[in-house]
């Protein structure tokens, strides 16, 4: 095998997994570049297999202290930054047109029925 062929081959080579030994492995054990490009390989999966087996501990108090770093909401700040935001004026005058149209067409459908009731009581009923 060239090196073309075995140098896409080296990441699988590297984890391990058994099989008969075959052309990359002989193309490994006479060309130093591939074989050097597979040692670094290899290393890197022996490193990443030990991570999985080292289990750190944080030291005492480290939540409180990272919790304390972490400041806290100050609402007057954020009350101010939504009352100068353009966006949030324009959201409440809208909402203030809605609140005033539909006041508005409440009355005006109150008073139509006022106007109903009093003509309904005002006509002469018919007696039979």
């Amino acid at each position: 095998m060239r090196c073309e062929e075995v140098r896409p081959l080296l990441a699988e080579l590297a984890e391990g997994n058994l099989r008969e030994a075959g052309d990359a492995e002989r193309h490994l054990a006479s060309c130093a570049g591939c074989s050097a490009e597979f040692a670094r390989y290899r290393t890197v999966v022996l490193e990443m297999a030990a991570l999985r087996e080292v289990l750190a501990e944080p030291p005492p108090g480290f939540l409180e202290r990272v919790l304390s770093e972490i400041p806290e909401r100050n609402w007057r700040t954020a009350v101010h930054r939504a009352a100068s935001d353009e966006r949030v004026h324009y959201a409440a005058l809208s909402l203030g047109g809605v609140a005033v149209g539909a006041t508005a067409l409440a009355l005006l459908l109150r008073r139509r029925a006022a106007r109903r009731s009093i003509l309904m009581a005002e006509r002469p009923t018919a007696t039979a």
